[in-house]
C-alpha cells in the first residue's frame, strides 16, 4: 500500500517560532539538512535572526516538516526519513572504511523493506538474531551480501533453515556450539560469543556483560573449550563480542579489544574474523574516534584479522518520529493533562525503562506545561511532562522525535489500539504510506475467521 501527498508547506504560527527560537537557541552554523524545505518556507520567520548564522535549527526544520505533513498523515503513525538513513549510511560506511573494517546492518533495530533497501548498497551484509531475521536479511540482499547470526535460543528444529540463510553463526555457549557444531552447513563460518567481562553500562538491563549474563562465553571458558588445539582444528574461524549500548565514547571499543588481546591472544592468532558487535552511535556526540580505529588496527596487524561491526540504532534512530494528535484534554486539580491517539505501547521502552521521549517544540521555560499520555486504560500510560510555546487543542499534533531504533519492532496492540501507520518521508518532501494496520489483520492475529461479526 503506497499513497503520496505533495510538497510540504509550512503552517506553524510566527509567534510559535519565535518561542521556540527564544527557548531553544540555535545549532550552529552550516546548511540545512532537508534543503527543499527552503522552496517551501521562503523568508519565513524561521530562519534564523542570528546574521551571523544562514541555517534553519534542526529541530525548527523538524517543526517545519511535520507541520506540512500533518493532514497528509493518518494518526498514530512511524514516519521514517529517507534521507536521512542515507546520509547515516554514507557516515557509517566512511568511518568503516577509513577503518578498513566491513560493515553489517544489525536489523533487529528496524526491518522495514524499503528501509533494508536504502542501508543495502552501503554495508557488507547484516547482522541477524532469529531465522526469520536472518531470512527476511538473505532475501533483501544481493548474492554477495552475508548474513551473520548470534542467538542465546537456538532451536534445533531451525538449524538447517539457519544454514540456508546464513554465511556466519557465532554459538553463544560452548554447550551450544557443541550441541549443534555437526549439524550447520559445512561451508558456514563457525565463530564463538566471547564474554569480555568488562561492562560500561549502570542500567544490567541493558548490559550484556552484567552479572549472571546469558550472552557470551568468558575467555577462560572458551580456552578451557579449545585446549592445546587451534581454534581451526575444532572448526572456529571467529569471534564475536557486544557489551555496550548507544555509547557515544569509542574508547570503550579499544578497552574492550585490548582486554580480549591480553585474555586470548593465542586464541585470536588462529582465527580470521572477528565481529565487534554494535551498541556505539558514531553521531556528532561521539568521541575518540582514534581509539576505534586503534583497535581495528591492532586486530588486523597483530592477527590478519578481517574485523566486522553490526550497529543498529546508528543508522536508524534519529530517522524515525511517532506523530500522533491530541483526542482530549483533561484538567486534574492544577495540572492539564493532553490525551494522544497513541500510547506507550507503541514505545514500549519508555515505560519499561522510564525513558522520556523527546516531544518536537517542547521547549524549557514553555508557557503551557502538559503531562502527555496515552489512550489506553492503563494508568501507567504516560510519556512525561511537556511544555510548549501555545496551548494544545483538540487535534493538536505532537511528534515524538528519535525513537526510529527498536520501537516498532516491539511495539504491541494491547486494548486492541492497532500499531501505528507506517510512512516513508522521501527526499523531496513526500510523505508516502507504506503500510496501515487494520482490523481485518488484528483480527486473524487472534484467529477470527469472520471479521463480520464485528460489524453487526
Amino acid at each position: 500500500m503506497q499513497t503520496r501527498a505533495g510538497p510540504l508547506q509550512s503552517s506553524l504560527p510566527t509567534q510559535m517560532w519565535v518561542e521556540f527560537h527564544r527557548c531553544w537557541g540555535k545549532c550552529g552554523p552550516g546548511e540545512a539538512r532537508r534543503p527543499w524545505l527552503l522552496n517551501s518556507i521562503g523568508n519565513s520567520s524561521i530562519l534564523s535572526t542570528n546574521p551571523n548564522q544562514a541555517t534553519i535549527d534542526e529541530l525548527a526544520e523538524l517543526a517545519v516538516v511535520f507541520a506540512g505533513a500533518a493532514d497528509s498523515i493518518a494518526t498514530p503513525a512511524f514516519v521514517y526519513e529517507d534521507a536521512f538513513i542515507k546520509s547515516r549510511c554514507q557516515h557509517l560506511k566512511k568511518i568503516s572504511d577509513q577503518a578498513n573494517c566491513k560493515l553489517l546492518y544489525s536489523i533487529k533495530a528496524l526491518t522495514l523493506p524499503w528501509v533494508l533497501d536504502l542501508i543495502e548498497p552501503y554495508v557488507h551484509g547484516f547482522s541477524t538474531s532469529s531465522l526469520f531475521e536472518a531470512t527476511t536479511a538473505k532475501n533483501s540482499l544481493p548474492a554477495e551480501g552475508i548474513v551473520h547470526l548470534t542467538t542465546p535460543g537456538l532451536r534445533p528444529d531451525q538449524i538447517s533453515k539457519i544454514s540456508e540463510n546464513c554465511d556466519y553463526i557465532s554459538f553463544n555457549t560452548v554447550s551450544q556450539w557443541m550441541r549443534h557444531k555437526d549439524d550447520v552447513a559445512k561451508d558456514l563460518e563457525i565463530g564463538l560469543r566471547v564474554n569480555p567481562e568488562v561492562s560500561f553500562l549502570d542500567d544490567p538491563r541493558y548490559d550484556p556483560c552484567r552479572a549472571y549474563s546469558k550472552l557470551g562465553i568468558s575467555a577462560y571458558a572458551i580456552k578451557e573449550a579449545l585446549g592445546r588445539r587451534s581454534p581451526a582444528s575444532h572448526g572456529i574461524s571467529g569471534l564475536l563480542f557486544h557489551n555496550n549500548c548507544n555509547s557515544p565514547d569509542l574508547q570503550e571499543v579499544l578497552v574492550s579489544v585490548q582486554k580480549l588481546e591480553r585474555e586470548l591472544d593465542q586464541v585470536l592468532t588462529g582465527l580470521t574474523w572477528i565481529n565487534l558487535g554494535g551498541g556505539y552511535l558514531f553521531d556528532k556526540d561521539s568521541t575518540n574516534h582514534d581509539a576505534f580505529y586503534e583497535a581495528v588496527a591492532s586486530l588486523q596487524t597483530k592477527y590478519g584479522l578481517d574485523v566486522y561491526i553490526e550497529p543498529g540504532s546508528a543508522f536508524v534512530r534519529d530517522a524515525g518520529f511517532l506523530v500522533s494528535k491530541v483526542l482530549d484534554l483533561i484538567k486534574s486539580e492544577d495540572r492539564s493533562i493532553a490525551v494522544l491517539d497513541t500510547t506507550v505501547n507503541h514505545l514500549p521502552e519508555s515505560f519499561e525503562y522510564e525513558w522520556r521521549p523527546d516531544v518536537l517544540l517542547d521547549v524549557d521555560g514553555g508557557r503551557f506545561p502538559y503531562i502527555i499520555a496515552g489512550s489506553t486504560c492503563l494508568a501507567g500510560d504516560v510519556f512525561g511532562e511537556y511544555a510548549f510555546a501555545e496551548p494544545l487543542e483538540i487535534g493538536s499534533t505532537i511528534v515524538m522525535y528519535g525513537v526510529g531504533a527498536y520501537n516498532l519492532v516491539k511495539a504491541h496492540t494491547f486494548n486492541g489500539l492497532p500499531l501505528p501507520s507506517i510512512y516513508s518521508l522521501g527526499v523531496n518532501g513526500e510523505v508516502t504510506l507504506m503500510k496501515e494496520f487494520t482490523l481485518e489483520e488484528q483480527s486473524a492475529r487472534w484467529g477470527f475467521e469472520v471479521i463480520a461479526r464485528f460489524r453487526n
